[in-house]
């Protein structure tokens, strides 16, 4: 008997496309012989995302609760979500009713053993860059801040700056015409009259 399958994919920006994983998904289940029951696509969404927040991740979930097909087939594990927590508890989910799944770039489907073994290490790995890429970013800021360096958005406002603006605005000129002789925006000639 053929095995029922449901694709997932997902692309983090609306500029990318699912078009490539959905060829290679196809592909992969023709040669096992698997019938593709339906296909899920969240497109311009971060796999950092929790389920709720990804329609059609949470579609499929609910439509695996209804045992509607026996595997879900990925391109690669990281289009399921990046947190190893969302992963774990996922595939906890899946396999509680008895749906397995499988990832096509890593060459391994959690129906065998090895497979659940697999999936739980790239998961670990997934965790691990994440962290690895977090802890660089956080050294490189603290780095620049030891090192006197003013992190943020650059302050386009002075004290005189401050002065011209009240002294426009005391004239009855308009913010527009302000910003426009000042050279900043409306939003920052706003902001200053706010704070003054």
């Amino acid at each position: 008997m053929s095995k029922k399958v449901a694709l997932y994919l997902r692309v983090s920006t609306l500029d990318q496309t699912i078009d490539n994983q959905l060829l290679e998904l196809r592909d992969h289940c023709k040669k096992m012989g698997w019938e593709i029951v339906k296909e899920y696509a969240d497109e311009g969404l971060s796999g950092t995302l929790s389920r709720e927040k990804r329609p059609q991740l949470n579609a499929m979930i609910k439509d695996a609760y209804r045992k509607r097909f026996d595997l879900v087939v990925c391109w690669d594990i990281s289009r399921l979500g990046r947190s190893m927590k969302e992963l774990v508890l996922l595939l906890a989910d899946l396999k509680d009713r008895d749906v397995g799944i499988c990832s096509v770039r890593q060459g391994f489907s959690t129906d065998t053993n090895m497979g659940e073994i697999m999936f739980q290490f790239v998961g670990i790995l997934s965790s691990w860059e994440r962290d690895m890429i977090t802890e660089r970013t956080l050294a490189g800021l603290a780095r620049a801040k030891s090192q006197g360096k003013t992190l943020g958005r650059r302050k386009i406002t002075n004290d005189s700056m401050t002065a011209k603006v009240v002294e426009l605005r005391n004239a009855k000129k308009s913010i527009r015409a302000i910003a426009s002789e000042v050279g900043v925006s409306r939003g920052t000639v706003s902001n200053i009259l706010k704070a003054a």
